[in-house]
């Protein structure tokens, strides 16, 4: 055990070195409260190794993400929070975008009690291909927004999937949100008042995503089709025009959720930018939700909120009282 602890936590200093920048303490930089609060938290996580943890009951759910070489941070914290808020744990598949390999990366995660299974991009692309699906294959091609797509659409057809991207926290056990996976027969996602959809492409298929509540894709779940499959074809020979445009990616899922989906709870989420520049920044716990999404703008902010849930488990364990507020 002793020798998986000191691989584990190597393979993570190495994985995360970084440098501590003096002029984020310097007064005339520059630099915003937040961001200097924003970088200063990232390179304390770096430096804080996960030990192995203990097993917990399976949950039999398919937790599916997607990430690049730089996402690893990001995904650690959030997988973390995902074992110390989450009852059962799922089975976890992690989706590379091709800057890493399995090699690289079981090392790293070894802390994490259970099998992570991962898959390359060649793997999504051959199963595409096998499918017969040949444009979505070119999309996975083409971008991580096809390679996303195509991940969820192909691995939804087999079992109930629970997509999450890297970016997310948990801070309750959303069991009861979720549902049973034998009724994600319906697609389902996030709501948020932001419209990140392709406009043109919006009003040629689905007009309706433009209207409020407008479909946000951090966490998807779906046991089937997303959309008619004619329909989806046409979708994505229309963003293999634009594949490095994320709108399209968007777009394709919000009409899928607006035509035969629906939403997840409201309070499953929170998706917000208000608090990007705050220095009190909001308590999603608090507030009663089960997790945060850090889109961008807000990505800075997850580093502060992730470095608040290691030191309020080290209160916990050691006995002291948890922190009230985020900041």
């Amino acid at each position: 055990m002793k020798m998986t602890l000191d691989v584990g936590t190597c393979a993570q200093r190495n994985a995360f070195a970084r440098r501590f920048a003096p002029g984020l303490l310097r007064p005339f930089t520059g630099l915003t409260f937040p961001t200097r609060v924003g970088e200063i938290a990232q390179t304390v996580l770096s430096r804080w190794s996960i030990k192995p943890l203990p097993p917990k009951p399976a949950s039999g759910i398919h937790y599916l993400t997607i990430g690049g070489r730089s996402h690893w941070l990001i995904l650690r914290e959030s997988l973390f929070s995902l074992y110390w808020s989450w009852k059962k744990l799922p089975n976890v598949t992690v989706v590379s975008d091709g800057s890493w390999s399995a090699t690289e990366f079981y090392p790293v995660f070894s802390w994490w009690p259970g099998k992570i299974d991962v898959l390359s991009p060649d793997q999504i692309i051959a199963q595409a291909n096998a499918a017969g699906e040949r444009e979505l294959a070119q999309y996975a091609e083409a971008s991580a927004w096809g390679l996303k797509l195509t991940a969820i659409v192909l691995l939804a057809r087999r079992e109930p999937l629970l997509f999450v991207d890297v970016d997310i926290l948990w801070f309750r056990n959303p069991a009861l949100l979720l549902g049973d996976p034998a009724s994600w027969v319906k697609p389902r996602a996030l709501p948020e008042n932001f419209c990140y959809q392709r406009r043109d492409m919006a009003l040629r298929y689905c007009a309706q995503v433009l209207e409020p509540p407008f479909v946000n894709a951090g966490i998807v779940a779906l046991h089937g089709e997303l959309m008619p499959p004619a329909l989806l074809r046409s979708m994505v020979q229309e963003a293999l025009r634009n594949p490095e445009d994320g709108s399209c990616e968007q777009t394709i899922f919000a009409t899928g959720i607006k035509l035969t989906g629906e939403f997840f709870p409201e309070k499953l989420s929170l998706v917000a930018f208000d608090d990007t520049y705050r220095l009190f920044i909001r308590n999603a716990k608090q507030e009663g939700y089960y997790s945060r999404h850090y889109v961008l703008p807000a990505r800075q902010l997850i580093y502060r909120d992730a470095l608040n849930l290691r030191l309020d488990l080290h209160r916990l364990i050691s006995g002291q009282p948890q922190s009230e507020n985020t900041c």
